[in-house]
């Protein structure tokens, strides 16, 4: 476990590297540990105690705040390593801890704890930490709060119950100051942990609390958050539900036209369903954007002038790989809506549709994304679409098939996107198969791959036509390979 302080950089008057300062064998462990940390979590609101939470005793924390970290002590060094793999040490709060573990005669460690900015006059925010690791003068205002023990003394912690975690953590921190055990009371009903989050979050001001139990869950709290946001889509159900709405494609504004696309919401009751259909149908308008629900049905675009309000549990930055998330911003011009650029996203858990606000119009003011900002981190970022060179197609052709009065259609098209030199994001090529079938549960299916070899993609695109494109297929269009093939593939199309 030990650090290579070589391979760091003196910044803010701390070291920051990156994990290849780590012994390899803790390399993969931060994405690890996120990933068991969000598969584990369950976010519920306050409303759901009683439904959702089960067990004899229940361990309630306080939510910090802070950015998620493993501290590691190995006996002489103390660092921390971030869930998107940062690594730093010469922290004061870490001196803190490591003189802590240092007198009870520790040998080695490895546990969760949040690093937060130590606030009297309100709770921290992710923003606050980021602002104190900016400046030498802020990193003594950040603290360590532990929640969480993986590895002690060389003996593996993570099968142990919550209990005795928390008892052995209360033995090597104290229960406040810059490094303390997070705040933790051991209760056994849930009118108990009503209470505690009423006093928290209620009326403290908190951002929420963790339950954990006695069964192999977690649970985390937070008020339930409410936003103003605009349609611009609905999904059409389709067999049995033609007729009415399935879902509906919400955004908020970044600009005066400008909207950043950041949900899907589909619990309408059965009238709902009806009369805002019969409102949208009369609003389509075009666009070169195509979004799909979870079921591939396309979503028709519709004039961005109805506020919806949208409820939610919990609002997410990035995925269980510690990946951030991306958004699809689309410009609204002249009728008309137009892909514009993927920023910095969000994702909605559970989002739930409250009522259209008809006291709300398409303003900046009523539907600004920053109504975000309470809740989470995003970094400032350009609006302004990238100049990226033009993508090259190298192949499409499209087929129909006709099945009892039904038209089915495939379409395989590949493409060299001119673009993996200048943003990492794109690949170099990629094929696209898209496979419409009307009376399929699902009826528009779609498959993407992505090689940076051109004969690997065109080969890839040569094996999804022969396994498809069956008897009863006829080519619609022309001039079909647009690429010649390479000359040991061969193109046989039906």
């Amino acid at each position: 476990m030990k650090l290579d302080t070589s391979k760091m950089e003196r910044t803010n008057g701390y070291l920051q590297g990156g994990l290849e300062a780590v012994d390899p064998s803790l390399r993969d462990l931060p994405l690890e540990y996120k990933k068991k940390l969000s598969q584990g979590f369950y976010a519920i609101n306050p409303s759901e105690i009683n439904a959702r939470i089960h067990g004899d005793i229940f361990y309630v924390s306080r939510k910090i705040d802070g950015h998620l970290q493993l501290a590691v002590f190995n006996g002489e060094q103390i660092y921390l390593i971030g869930r998107g793999g940062t690594v730093r040490t010469g922290l004061p709060c870490l001196e803190k801890a490591k003189a802590l573990l240092v007198d009870q005669k520790v040998t080695s460690l490895i546990a969760g704890a949040e690093l937060y900015m130590q606030r009297d006059d309100q709770r921290s925010r992710v923003y606050d930490v980021i602002a104190a690791l900016s400046d030498e003068k802020m990193t003594n205002t950040l603290g360590l709060a532990f929640f969480d023990l993986l590895d002690l003394n060389g003996q593996s912690m993570k099968l142990m119950p919550y209990g005795t975690v928390l008892n052995k953590l209360r033995e090597l921190f104290p229960k406040s100051g810059q490094v303390q055990v997070i705040e933790t009371e051991t209760v056994k009903s849930r009118t108990d942990i009503k209470y505690l989050f009423e006093k928290w979050v209620e009326e403290e001001g908190g951002e929420g609390v963790v339950v954990r139990g006695d069964v192999p869950f977690m649970y985390k709290i937070k008020p339930k958050h409410t936003f103003d946001v605009v349609v611009v889509g609905y999904a059409e159900g389709i067999n049995d539900r033609k007729g009415k709405i399935k879902s509906l494609l919400f955004a908020f504004m970044r600009e005066e036209g400008i909207y950043q696309i950041a949900g899907k919401v589909g619990n309408l009751s059965e009238e709902q369903r009806e009369e805002l259909l019969d409102l949208f149908a009369k609003k389509h308008v075009n666009s070169n954007y195509i979004e799909t629900d979870n079921e591939g049905i396309a979503f028709h675009m519709v004039q961005p002038d109805t506020i919806i309000e949208v409820g939610c549990n919990d609002v997410m930055v990035e995925n269980t790989y510690g990946e951030a998330l991306l958004n699809n911003l689309v410009k609204f011009e002249d009728g008309r809506y137009l892909l514009y650029k993927s920023v910095g996203g969000v994702r909605f858990i559970f989002p739930v549709f409250e009522r259209i606000r008809e006291d709300k119009t398409n303003c900046f003011e009523d539907i600004r994304f920053a109504q975000l900002a309470d809740l989470v981190y995003l970094p400032e970022e350009s609006l302004t679409p990238e100049e990226l060179p033009a993508s090259k197609l190298l192949f499409r052709e499209v087929y129909t098939k006709t099945l009892k009065g039904k038209t089915l259609v495939q379409k395989f098209v590949a493409w060299q996107t001119n673009k993996e030199t200048v943003n990492p994001r794109y690949p170099k090529y990629v094929l696209y198969y898209t496979n419409f079938s009307p009376d399929r549960q699902e009826p528009l299916q779609n498959e993407i791959r992505i090689s940076n070899n051109l004969d690997q993609i065109m080969a890839l695109t040569q094996q999804f036509m022969q396994e498809n494109v069956k008897k009863g297929w006829s080519i619609v269009t022309t001039p079909g390979a647009i690429q010649p093939w390479p000359t040991y593939l061969t193109h046989n199309t039906p």
